[in-house]
Parts: C-alpha cells; structure tokens; sequence
C-alpha cells in the first residue's frame, strides 16, 4: 500500500485503550513532536480545527480535559507537528483580517464607482481593490483550509460512556499502521452512516 489520498478509511476504537503508530501520519517519518488533540465529548462531523493545540498549551489542555474533553496525543514529525496545525489563535486570525480589511476594500470599490461616474484615474483604486482583496484571500486560505495533519486523522465522534471513538484515515499505509496496533479493539465502518450509528 502507499500513502496517497484515496477515500477516508473510518475506525471506532476503544477509547480507553486507543494506541498510534510511533510515526508521523502524514509522511511516515519517525516521530519528533507531539500533537495535542482535544475533543469535547460529542457527536462530530468534523472536528473543530481550534482543538488541535500547541505543545505551549498544556495548560489549556489540561483545563479542557477537567471539564469533561478528551485529549489525544499523537506523534508526528517537526514537519507537519504542532507549529503547523491551526489553532484558537490562527481562527482569530482570519476574523480580524477580514474585519481590517473590510473597510479598506469597500473605500477601493467606492473609489472605482467615482471613478466610473466622473471620469476619474482607474488604476490607482483597482490596484488598491486587488491588494487588498488578495491579502484577505490569504489571510481566509491560511486560517480556514485544514493543514496536512488535519485532513490525515479525523476525529468524528467520541464517547466516554460507549468507549469509543470514531476515526477517519487519508492515508492508508497508516490506516494499516493503526488498525494493525489496535486491531483488538477496533471495528472497521464501511460507510457514513455505520460511523455515525451503533
């Protein structure tokens, strides 16, 4: 097998006794770092992107933890480790910088109308109207598109009651890696709605 991207391999495993591969699960390299996953105990269709954490967040994590979440460490690489998952802080991100750059592009496009309506320079507001625009296309592509990490593992449902949590692979090498450590405790789900029901 190899690692392409083929169609999500979806796992429930025994949450109690949930082990990973001591590699990472985008590129298979040894493992450098840990990434703290925390999920708030309930039903997901997909993860929120704000619960991958930090190593420097420990002490949120643990917080999150005492108030009934659950916290996952997995090992991967420097690479696609915690400096590269989003976090709390890359979300708040995307906010500001639409709000910061609102204003300016709504100023470019009043400038272009007064342009069009009094004959006017064009150049200097639609050079100023694609800056703009295409900082905060940058600024939304950074913040909101799921890094690496983040597409190889999903973590859909959790409970603590059913020990269980539901999991979906992008990559099948470690799709094998995981089932083949966990294959005691794990149950293979063949499509959505097996995942998504008992």
């Amino acid at each position: 097998m190899d690692g392409s991207k083929k169609s999500p391999l979806s796992l429930r495993v025994k949450l109690s006794v949930i082990q990973f591969p001591e590699v990472c699960p985008v590129c298979l390299e040894e493992p450098e770092d840990l990434v703290f996953i925390t999920i708030m105990e309930r039903a997901y269709d997909e993860y929120a992107s704000s619960s991958w954490n930090k190593q420097q967040d420990k002490m949120s994590v643990a917080l999150k933890a005492a108030e009934g979440a659950i916290t996952f460490s997995v090992p991967t690489c420097m690479r696609h480790g915690s400096k590269s998952v989003r976090t709390l802080r890359t979300k708040l991100i995307s906010a500001l910088g639409f709000f910061v750059l609102f204003y300016p592009i709504l100023f470019f496009l009043l400038q272009i109308n007064v342009a069009l309506n009094y004959s006017r320079d064009l150049l200097q507001p639609i050079l100023g109207l694609v800056a703009t625009t295409g900082l905060l296309i940058v600024i939304l592509l950074y913040s909101l598109i799921p890094r690496a990490l983040e597409r190889a593992i999903r973590f859909r449902e959790v409970s603590r009651v059913k020990d269980s949590v539901l999991l979906s692979f992008s990559n099948m090498e470690y799709y094998a890696l995981f089932l083949n450590l966990n294959e005691m405790n794990a149950v293979i789900v063949n499509d959505k709605k097996d995942g998504t029901n008992d």
